[in-house]
């Protein structure tokens, strides 16, 4: 063979290589591209802001529900109840499930909103117990117990009520609020929370404060669940306090809905939440929701519910349904 011909032949070998080479690169930048996109962040990240060296992450949430076959089972499954339920007395179930060990979770019109009534005493609880954080003895501070007005009616009456005039402290009025759901104690806690922090809550979690009127009493299970993702993470109180929270209310009376799911062994942390409404034709119409952390030994997880219809008694039937399915699944 010629020197010319050798030559020429290397050349060949040489551009075919660039090629090659070339064409690998593009293909791994589309590779890179698809699973790391830089346009968007498949995640939302809520930060507490306004520190000068820090930048405090208070939550995390993925933008999209699991897709995995791991949860494609309880998907279908909670699909077909919900589906069977809403023709039995109920206009609306909304349901929010979080595997609190991968972080995956699961929704059903999770964006739908509802008036969270006594769901929000857990925001007077976080908001009293972060101000104790620089403040020690506030919650030690007595007070001579005057019952505010109850504004609205509850369904599920206390079974522990406090004595007008005696003295109790404002860790005993807490703890009142949250074990017994006792609207008479509400007036009192929130004279010791400062004007604009329950909007600094929710600014904080980027929901809008369900209290004002522009926002319509309303907010989404999903919404919710993030005051329960905060306190299991502790990343809004600090460890003691979101520890203090979680025990309490792991020990609340309610058991007729997301506890009575799953069996007495299993702990767990909730909190409910009623309203009653007259609406245009004169007909009663009710909202039930249940919340909380189910202390599964090996897969601990998040699940809430918010449903709407024609009676207390089937709205929490369908939590309680909701709830079996979920923890019977999960315990497999």
């Amino acid at each position: 063979m010629s020197k010319e011909n050798s030559s020429s032949t290397q050349q060949g070998i040489t551009y075919v290589i660039m090629i090659f080479l070339f064409v690998i690169g593009i293909l791994i930048g589309i590779l890179i591209k698809s699973f790391f996109p830089t346009g968007s962040s498949p995640y939302t990240q809520i930060r507490d802001n306004g520190y000068e060296y820090i930048n405090p992450l208070v939550d995390f949430e993925s933008v999209k529900s699991a897709g995995n076959d791991e949860l494609a089972n309880l998907q279908n499954s909670l699909d077909t109840y919900v589906d069977e339920k809403l023709n039995e007395g109920i206009t609306n179930i909304s349901i929010y499930y979080k595997d609190l060990n991968s972080g995956a979770w699961i929704g059903i019109n999770e964006d739908e909103k509802f008036s969270p009534a006594s769901l929000l005493k857990v925001v007077e609880l976080i908001l009293i117990y972060k101000l104790s954080e620089n403040n020690p003895n506030l919650l030690t501070q007595e007070i001579t117990y005057s019952p505010g007005e109850q504004l609205l009616d509850q369904a599920i009456e206390p079974e522990n009520t406090l004595t007008e005039g005696e003295k109790y402290t404002l860790d005993e009025l807490v703890n009142q609020l949250i074990l017994y759901s006792d609207n008479a104690v509400i007036e009192t806690i929130q004279t010791y929370i400062p004007y604009n922090t329950e909007d600094e809550i929710f600014d904080d979690l980027g929901i809008a404060n369900p209290y004002l009127s522009e926002s319509l009493d309303s907010m989404s299970v999903k919404e919710y669940a993030s005051f329960f993702r905060i306190l299991y993470n502790a990343s809004y109180l600090n460890k003691d306090m979101s520890t203090k929270a979680l025990k309490l209310l792991s020990q609340t009376t309610y058991d007729k809905g997301i506890k009575k799911g799953v069996p007495d062994d299993i702990k767990v942390a909730n909190k409910f939440g009623e309203r009653e409404f007259l609406n245009a034709e004169n007909k009663y119409r009710y909202q039930f929701h249940d919340c909380g952390i189910i202390y599964h030994p090996e897969k601990p997880y998040l699940l809430c519910v918010m449903t709407r219809g024609t009676g207390y008694d089937v709205l929490q039937g369908s939590i309680s349904g909701i709830s079996e399915i979920v923890f019977n699944i999960v315990n497999k």
